[in-house]
């Protein structure tokens, strides 16, 4: 449909974004919709840098779109208001990857597989390159920490200090509050949240 498009007005094109009434321009009604879709794609990418990020953005505006319909729209309103700099160099890895392995499939399709293997290593370079940056969840996720004044594990070099002590602190003052031990504890509660300190029970082995 980009093609209908590019055969348009770029005046046109401008004016119906501006009043939204493609009737007075002879605009078809199915590429009115395809335009203002192409708009919001736009628009997206000026806050998000992630292709599949934007797609589920659009999908929030055009519910009647699959997430793959999604994804070419932004590839059509990257090639058609020429805003390539908005996107990271993985995303545009994650673009032509896609692109081969669509070419790997039709040319399956059609009987032709020797391209077709072509096309699809070269799409597995693509996502290869694309992921190539990207850090496991597993080196990223919060490490949980002994923090006790009766724990001491010295082959960890871990001390009494710092949010430890923070939370004694509170726990002072609140027990020298004036109020009753029900409010005291919500309040206890609020401070283990606010400094995530957990009681825990330890026993040697």
């Amino acid at each position: 449909m980009i093609e209908h498009l590019r055969k348009l007005n770029q005046e046109d094109v401008e004016q119906f974004l501006l009043h939204r009434n493609h009737e007075a321009l002879g605009i078809h009604p199915k590429l009115a919709e395809y335009i203002l879709q192409l708009n919001e794609a736009a628009n997206l990418l000026r806050e998000y840098r992630f292709i599949a990020e934007c797609a589920e953005q659009l999908k929030k505006s055009f519910p009647e779109l699959s997430i793959s319909t999604c994804k070419n729209r932004i590839y059509d309103s990257i090639k058609y208001f020429n805003n390539p700099s908005n996107v990271i160099a993985s995303e545009w890895n994650m673009f032509f990857a896609d692109q081969m392995l669509r070419l790997s499939r039709q040319n399956e399709e059609s009987g032709d597989l020797k391209e077709a293997r072509l096309a699809l290593e070269k799409s597995r370079e693509y996502y290869l390159e694309s992921s190539a940056g990207a850090i496991h969840p597993d080196r990223i996720r919060f490490k949980p920490q002994i923090v006790s004044p009766d724990i001491v594990l010295e082959r960890m070099f871990i001390k009494e200090k710092g949010v430890l002590a923070a939370f004694k602190e509170a726990v002072s003052l609140i027990e020298g509050m004036d109020m009753n031990d029900a409010e005291k504890k919500r309040i206890v509660n609020e401070a283990e949240r606010e400094l995530n300190v957990t009681d825990i029970t330890h026993e040697e082995v």
